[in-house]
């Protein structure tokens, strides 16, 4: 029995899940890394601690408020870390991600918000990754962003900051995306045709889209957080009180909702 870390095989580049904070990059993340695209999982958001917290978030932009500055870091300060961080990942990504479950040459993926603004940079270290945006509508972003507290910042009540902040991110993937295998998710139409939007995301990835798969997608797709601009604060209000409880009680929360 040969074992992950003793694998000849060469792993397959990986795919890269892009998106602005807010926009729907966990839920398509929780989809994939169930159905077989090895995400590592081991921090918030489905996410990689290695890349997402160390090499992305503290190596490379700084920590702290960096993921949200507006401008966004310029291509050339994302390159000139290229010394520092690839030898870096490298040598440790895929013991990292065995670890979390990798067997060392399947599919595998990083999911970080931040990769939008470090595009250039892992299309150097990894230039035949797939590229796969969620996109939606950049008015809920950033009501969305406005409203809830996050890490470094708190509440920032700007809706323009997020927007403008939104658009860049976005920008940054349409200008490097061009010649490489992608894929871009509506939103909004991922939460009303869950099914038939989730398989054109199975096949471009070449991962199997069985009954199990849709039944995983109809369960974690959230359908209610469409149009949030035009929410009141009264349902903003109600919308905290929900996330407070689901940290409290978030086994009772889901089995209130029929959810696991």
């Amino acid at each position: 029995m040969v074992l992950p870390w003793e694998s000849t095989s060469e792993p397959p580049p990986p795919v890269l899940v892009l998106g602005m904070h807010n926009s729907g990059t966990t839920m398509l993340a929780q989809i994939l890394h169930r159905s077989g695209l090895c995400l590592a999982n081991n921090a918030a958001h489905c996410e990689s601690h290695f890349f997402s917290l160390f090499i992305n978030d503290r190596l490379i932009m700084g920590g702290g408020t960096a993921w949200a500055q507006f401008p966004i870091m310029t291509v050339e300060q994302v390159l000139a870390r290229r010394d520092m961080i690839e030898p870096l990942v490298k040598q440790n990504w895929r013991m990292d991600y065995i670890q979390w479950g990798y067997d060392g040459c399947g599919p595998w993926g990083i999911k970080d918000p931040r990769l939008c603004v470090l595009l250039p940079l892992y299309l150097e270290l990894f230039p035949g990754a797939k590229l796969l945006l969620i996109r939606r509508d950049p008015d809920d972003v950033a009501a969305s962003l406005a409203h809830r507290h996050k890490p470094g910042v708190g509440v920032k009540n700007e809706p323009q900051h997020w927007k403008s902040l939104t658009l860049a991110h976005i920008e940054r993937v349409e200008q490097y995306s061009k010649d490489h295998p992608f894929l871009e998710v509506a939103y909004e139409r991922l939460c009303r045709e869950p099914v038939p939007t989730a398989e054109r995301v199975f096949q471009f990835l070449e991962l199997p889209y069985d009954p199990c798969a849709r039944e995983r997608v109809c369960a974690i797709v959230k359908t209610d957080r469409i149009g949030t601009q035009n929410w009141s604060e009264t349902r903003w209000r109600w919308e905290k009180a929900k996330r407070r409880f689901k940290e409290l009680f978030g086994p009772l929360y889901y089995a209130l909702l029929g959810r696991k």
